[in-house]
């Protein structure tokens, strides 16, 4: 709820393909289902490659798709930070490596 996605509709996909090519395949295959369904897609990383997985998200999804990263849930350090495609461009996203992360893709709204 606190990526202001929908809450109704959503999807956990777990790990997303280790391989770049399957990886965006499946990450354009989500990001289809989020603004065609209107679902709220989840997915989750190995805390050392999350950084790859911004980096693979900002080349692949659309600049004005909405993107949620949640890391250390729970944690003092907690971090939840929704926007869109093309501003996760200015993270830097050595603040997310390391740390459990769940990403969010949705629609603009």
């Amino acid at each position: 709820m606190a990526s202001g996605f929908n809450g109704q509709s959503f999807a956990f996909n777990g790990y997303l393909p280790v391989k770049n090519d399957e990886r965006a395949k499946k990450l354009r295959q989500l990001e289809s289902r989020a603004w065609n369904e209107d679902q709220t897609q989840l997915f989750i990383e190995a805390p050392y490659r999350n950084a790859k997985m911004l980096e693979t998200i900002i080349r692949v999804c659309k600049k004005n798709t909405m993107l949620c990263i949640a890391c250390g849930i729970t944690c003092q350090d907690e971090f939840i930070q929704t926007q869109t495609v093309e501003a996760w461009k200015n993270f830097d996203a050595e603040r997310i490596q390391k740390i459990p992360a769940i990403f969010l893709l949705f629609k603009q709204q």
